[in-house]
């Protein structure tokens, strides 16, 4: 089965091309496919946002579709940013890397040391056809920390500032083995293999 894999994100498609082909399926990209429409988001959940994403680039296509949407969550800031992880410092426009670093290693100063509890969460949809539409939701939880990593991924700034729970650590610092382990793309898409 092909399927498109509807980001741009470079890191994403990475990371989703990796999962999905250990699976046995073929994959296909916006740019594979010279789809240059872009989608907006404007939902305000994570499941609100995947799901007309997905249709949306389904009814390009014409192949099922996966798409995602996420963000990072603070737990002392009621889950700010969330949707508005890319948008957080001005709503009007999508910031830079640096800049999302820079803004947030002067909010976690402003947070009690054991109040700084986060999380990356991801909502993936599939889309079939207009009936037919299946979601999966995941997390990797952890915590700020003030100590910024220099060798975090490309489209992934909060990753600079944040330790995974599990093996206390930054995600970069994890063998790709232990990534595996807790990766929440990973367990999104063996949960929408399992619906296939």
């Amino acid at each position: 089965m092909k399927i498109l894999l509807a980001t741009r994100n470079p890191a994403k498609i990475k990371d989703y091309q990796r999962i999905l082909e250990e699976e046995g399926l073929s994959i296909a990209t916006l740019e594979s496919l010279g789809i240059k429409d872009e989608f907006k988001e404007a939902a305000s959940t994570f499941e609100e946002n995947a799901k007309a994403k997905t249709l949306f680039y389904h009814q390009l296509s014409g192949l099922p579709t996966l798409a995602d949407d996420g963000g990072f969550e603070i737990d002392y800031l009621k889950g700010q940013p969330g949707v508005l992880s890319r948008r957080w410092i001005d709503p009007t426009r999508e910031s830079s890397d640096q800049e999302i670093v820079e803004h947030l290693s002067q909010i976690i100063l402003k947070i009690p040391l054991d109040q700084r509890t986060a999380r990356f969460t991801t909502v993936l949809c599939l889309v079939k056809s207009a009936e037919e539409i299946y979601f999966a939701e995941n997390s990797i939880t952890g915590q700020l920390t003030e100590k910024f990593h220099s060798g975090y991924p490309k489209g992934f700034p909060y990753r600079a500032h944040f330790v995974e729970k599990t093996f206390s650590r930054h995600l970069m610092d994890l063998t790709e083995e232990e990534y595996d382990q807790i990766n929440h793309r990973r367990k999104n898409v063996k949960e929408i293999i399992g619906y296939l």
